[in-house]
C-alpha cells in the first residue's frame, strides 16, 4: 500500500507541475551535454517487510551524487545512498536498551535515461553498488553492533525542474534491493535491508 502511494504521489506531482513549468515565460534549453553536475536529496523511506524487526519508526533516507551528461538522453552517475530507522532491540541482544538503530549506506554506479523537455527533464535509471548495513544498540560504556556488507541493486524514476540554467529541483522515487546477514543477532540471520525512497532533490549543473 505504501509503495502504491509513493508511485501515485510521484506521478501526480510530475503531471501537475510539468505543464505549469513548461508554459512559463522565459523558457530556455541550455546545452547540458558534456557537462558535470552535483546533487542530492532527502525524504521518506519505507523498508522491506521483515518479520524479525518490530515497531519501525524515524525512517528517512538521503543521497548525494555526481554525474556527467554523456548524450542528450544518457547520463552516468556515482551515487551515495543512505537509510535510517529505529526498531525494537532484538531479544537475542542482552541489554536494557529497548530500541536499536538500523542503517544502510553505500556507493553505486547509476545509468540514467533522460527525456529532455526544455525546462523539465524526466528520467529513469538503475545501478549496482556495495552497501554497509549495521544494527546498533547504544550501551554504556560500549555500543553493541552487528554489520554486513553486500551488493545492492536499485531502480529510480523522477523529474528535474530547472529554475535557472545551473540549478534544478525535483522529485525522485527509488527502489533498493539489498539483503543483509546480521548473523545470530536477528532470527533467521538475513533481512531485507532495502526498501522504497521518495526524495525531494536538488542539482547544480556546471
Amino acid at each position: 500500500m505504501l509503495r502504491s502511494t509513493c508511485w501515485t504521489s510521484l506521478v501526480l506531482a510530475i503531471f501537475t507541475l510539468t505543464p505549469l513549468i513548461a508554459t512559463a515565460g522565459g523558457m530556455y534549453a541550455p546545452d547540458r551535454v558534456g557537462k558535470w553536475y552535483l546533487g542530492g536529496g532527502i525524504g521518506g523511506y519505507w523498508e522491506e517487510s521483515n518479520s524479525q524487526l518490530q515497531n519501525e519508526s524515524g525512517q528517512f533516507g538521503g543521497f548525494f551524487s555526481g554525474g556527467y551528461r554523456l548524450t542528450p538522453n544518457v547520463a552516468l552517475e556515482i551515487d551515495g545512498l543512505s537509510s535510517y530507522q529505529r526498531v525494537d532491540t532484538p531479544p537475542t541482544i542482552n541489554t536494557s536498551e529497548s530500541r536499536a538503530r538500523l542503517t544502510s549506506s553505500g556507493a553505486s554506479g547509476v545509468v540514467k535515461l533522460i527525456l529532455p523537455l526544455d525546462k523539465v527533464e524526466l528520467y529513469v535509471g538503475g545501478g549496482i553498488g556495495v552497501y554497509h548495513t549495521a544494527l546498533r544498540v547504544k550501551e554504556n560504556p560500549f555500543d553493541s553492533e552487528e554489520t554486513d556488507n553486500d551488493f545492492g541493486y536499485q531502480g529510480l524514476a523522477g523529474a528535474d525542474f530547472f529554475v535557472s540554467r545551473n540549478f534544478s529541483v525535483g522529485l525522485e522515487y527509488r527502489r533498493l534491493k539489498l539483503d543483509a546477514d546480521l548473523g545470530p543477532t536477528v532470527a533467521g540471520g538475513k533481512i531485507d535491508a532495502g526498501g522504497d525512497f521518495l526524495f525531494m532533490t536538488f542539482r547544480g549543473h556546471f
